[in-house]
């Protein structure tokens, strides 16, 4: 019984031995280069990110929407010149330019013409004046949402960030995990020699330490897949490796939920677009409400025109007339197109106000979802601080019952392992602690490094 449970065990260290040299001929390599700060991260990001970029572009558009609006006070100007050569050809009847009858054969002359013209809407029930404001109101809320894009980038960064300093730090305790392995593998061949071991105890470290191989090719693993998953957010692929500084610095800080909440109805990017949005919604209303109503302005026109060019190009001295007009519109039926318009901006205005009122819900649930993540992660490192000292301590009996005979290897390996879930537990702990802060930064429209 004992013999055939020594060749299953056996069996077992040989497939993870194997398993173990396949993974390793096709793992990367973890790549060391440049050491960047969270800082330098984030700079990177705002500055490259392609999101953020297109960001920026839709705020100069509305910019541009709101010049445009403005434009609408002022009046236009146009100056126009043309020159040609006229001919009429034969006809039975043909007239001079002052309806006199000619020769038959026809004639041409050549044609100059110079003209000035302005208009100006003087009054229109508050339409420019509204639609400056729709598109004042817009610019602003697009300018909202490019700081909404730059803190989460922000936060994805620091996210992508602690990731990688989380899969270095574990890929370290991985290969402490698997130089422990190796020496107790070592130590207990050295036994086996002395006859104060079995070979059963020597082939569970060895499938022990084949284990710990494999786990320190899957750490290596995810280090890579960490620096690419960063790389992309600072649009840096193919350029040298990333590295980090896996310093973290935890403070902990009293949370008051209520506080949180108000904190973010008060200051959020998103929030403050959207409320903008509503703002431009009722302007973009009154704005078309002025459809109904007349419209007051003044053109201007100066028209000259000869049959020989004007001398020293004086448009000013003969041959010439001038008009200024004013005007008083007033479209009595325009298909609807008004109603239709009114009705659809009060619509969109609508809508707003649901979005609105959504994203505050929603922002309330993230807040408080944050908070207890918060909490909870600081509970879970101190209790893994805990945790490593007495795994460390616990390792250390096992290791020498083991060795004056008193236990077991299964004891010994057990230890092993817990003592590095425990170190694994620590990292991941303070790596969703640090990430969850900024992301509650985001949450409760906080400052992150803009």
């Amino acid at each position: 019984m004992h013999e055939r449970k020594g060749r299953f065990v056996a069996l077992g260290s040989a497939i993870a031995v194997l398993a173990s040299a396949n993974l390793a001929m096709n793992a990367p390599c973890a790549a060391e280069g440049t050491v960047y700060s969270l800082e330098q991260c984030i700079s990177i990001a705002q500055k490259n990110n392609p999101d953020i970029a297109i960001a920026g572009e839709n705020y100069r558009k509305a910019e541009s929407s709101l010049l445009s609006s403005y434009g609408t006070l002022l009046p236009d100007l146009s100056v126009y010149f043309a020159t040609g050569h006229q001919y009429y050809g034969p006809s039975s009847v043909q007239y001079d330019a002052s309806g006199r009858p000619i020769q038959e054969d026809g004639f041409d002359y050549e044609s100059y013409a110079f003209n000035i013209s302005s208009s100006v809407q003087l009054f229109d029930c508050g339409g420019n004046v509204n639609r400056i404001r729709a598109a004042s109101s817009n610019r602003d809320g697009v300018r909202e949402q490019l700081r909404y894009r730059k803190d989460v980038i922000a936060a994805s960064v620091i996210r992508a960030y602690y990731d990688l300093v989380r899969n270095k730090m574990l890929l370290k305790v991985q290969e402490e995990s698997s130089e422990s392995a190796k020496k107790n593998l070592e130590r207990t061949e050295a036994l086996l020699q002395v006859g104060s071991a079995t070979r059963a105890d020597v082939l569970k470290a060895s499938v022990r330490f084949s284990n710990t191989r494999l786990a320190k090719i899957q750490a290596a693993n995810a280090l890579e897949l960490a620096r690419e998953d960063l790389s992309v957010l600072l649009n840096a692929q193919g350029s040298e490796a990333i590295d980090v500084d896996t310093t973290m610095t935890i403070e902990f800080t009293e949370l008051d939920s209520g506080a949180e909440v108000e904190q973010a109805m008060a200051s959020r990017s998103d929030l403050k677009s959207l409320e903008y949005g509503i703002k431009s919604t009722h302007a973009s209303a009154s704005a078309a409400r002025s459809g109904w109503f007349p419209s007051l302005g003044v053109r201007f026109s100066y028209d000259w025109n000869d049959r020989k060019m004007a001398d020293n190009l004086n448009f000013f001295d003969n041959e010439y007339g001038w008009s200024i007009v004013g005007y008083l519109s007033l479209n009595i039926f325009d298909r609807f197109q008004t109603s239709s318009d009114v009705r659809t901006a009060k619509a969109e205005g609508r809508i707003a106000e649901y979005s609105l009122e959504k994203a505050k819900l929603d922002a309330a649930k993230q807040v408080k979802s944050l908070i207890i993540t918060i909490n909870q992660a600081r509970e879970r490192m101190a209790v893994a601080g805990e945790t490593v000292e007495q795994a460390n301590e616990d390792l250390r009996l096992a290791e020498e019952r083991y060795r004056v005979g008193a236990g077991t290897m299964l004891e010994t390996i057990d230890a092993q392992v817990a003592l590095t879930q425990a170190k694994a537990d620590v990292i991941e702990a303070k790596c969703d602690f640090l990430i969850a802060k900024a992301d509650l930064a985001v949450a409760t429209g906080k400052k992150i490094y803009r």
